[in-house]
């Protein structure tokens, strides 16, 4: 399969002292992408997909609420989706250029990588998005806006997805991905498999086992061993219930290495590179056009496994 990156130096969020405020970290996408630059020099160019404004109101409201969106133009509303209220004192203008538009760069990433990877049958690696925990009316842990689900509703809109395609979500970010769950609740041609520790925000997902298989929640600490033995049992039982998805979205979070400040896990960094392996390897078996995103993590070690993850992907054989 074709194998691509999407990327903005505009994804890094800009705000004084975010770092003292949250344990993020705002350049991990520059830094990522500066460790693929020294590897592949000039050659990373054309393999990247320039992502050159953001995404706008009017797609953005696809997915979200028009007063959602319009509230986001204060600075107590962004203030509760960072979940900080030292920022509500901060100037508007200030928020939204540091933390609103680099958001909005990296959904426009994801938008990109959809429609390349089912134009061409790829998997696109988008060194930013993975915002699963933005609903339709608010935003929460970080994330303004859904990118999976809007790409899905644009894609479904232009006729690219149909209404008989079934999409793949597979979230290894450390903590579930309520939001995303939020806008499937009702859409059966959606599969979410989310392995993610229960013991950490936002909790225990409370649907019956029974009726979400691939809901899977993990104990605080689950060290390597544990955790690539439920994935290497668990996804390809996914595989074996979706027969032929049109799409699969990744959300290769790196919050489960073990020390994160946030992700509660203790997956060694060996592991994550496994679990990136792994997932690869199914979705290439199955020939399954593809959305990798970033999503969370909070260590020092972030970028670089972002790196290797693309370094990784963009030296498979095709």
């Amino acid at each position: 399969m074709k194998t691509l990156l999407a990327y903005s130096p505009h994804y890094d969020f800009r705000l004084p002292g975010l770092a003292a405020l949250h344990p993020f970290d705002a350049s991990k996408y520059s830094r990522a992408w500066s460790v693929l630059r020294e590897h592949f020099g000039e050659k990373l160019a054309d393999i990247t997909l320039q992502i050159n404004d953001p995404a706008t109101t009017e797609s953005l409201a696809l997915a979200h609420s028009r007063e959602y969106l319009a509230s986001l133009s204060h600075s107590a509303a962004i203030s509760r989706v960072v979940e900080n209220s030292l920022l509500k004192w901060l100037p508007s203008s200030l928020l939204q250029k540091g933390l609103l538009t680099p958001a909005k760069y990296a959904v426009a990433g994801t938008i990109t990588a959809a429609h390349k990877a089912i134009e061409e049958e790829a998997i696109v690696f988008n060194l930013g998005g993975g915002f699963h925990h933005a609903f339709r009316d608010h935003g929460e842990g970080f994330c303004f806006f859904s990118d999976a689900a809007l790409a899905i509703q644009l894609l479904r809109a232009e006729k690219r997805l149909g209404s008989a395609d079934e999409v793949l979500m597979i979230d290894l970010d450390a903590h579930r991905g309520n939001g995303f769950e939020s806008y499937i609740a009702s859409d059966p041609m959606v599969h979410n498999f989310d392995m993610y520790n229960f013991q950490a925000y936002p909790g225990l997902h409370q649907g019956n086992p029974d009726e979400f298989p691939f809901m899977l929640p993990l104990h605080a600490g689950t060290d390597t061993e544990v955790y690539l033995n439920i994935l290497r049992e668990e996804l390809p039982r996914l595989f074996n219930h979706v027969k032929q998805p049109k799409l699969a979205f990744y959300n290769a979070g790196t919050d489960i290495l073990k020390g994160d400040k946030l992700g509660g896990l203790s997956v060694d960094y060996n592991g994550v590179k496994a679990r990136d392996h792994f997932v690869l390897d199914m979705l290439i078996k199955h020939n399954i056009p593809t959305v990798i995103m970033t999503s969370g993590g909070y260590s020092k070690d972030s970028y670089r496994l972002i790196a290797d993850l693309a370094q990784h992907l963009l030296e498979m054989p095709q």
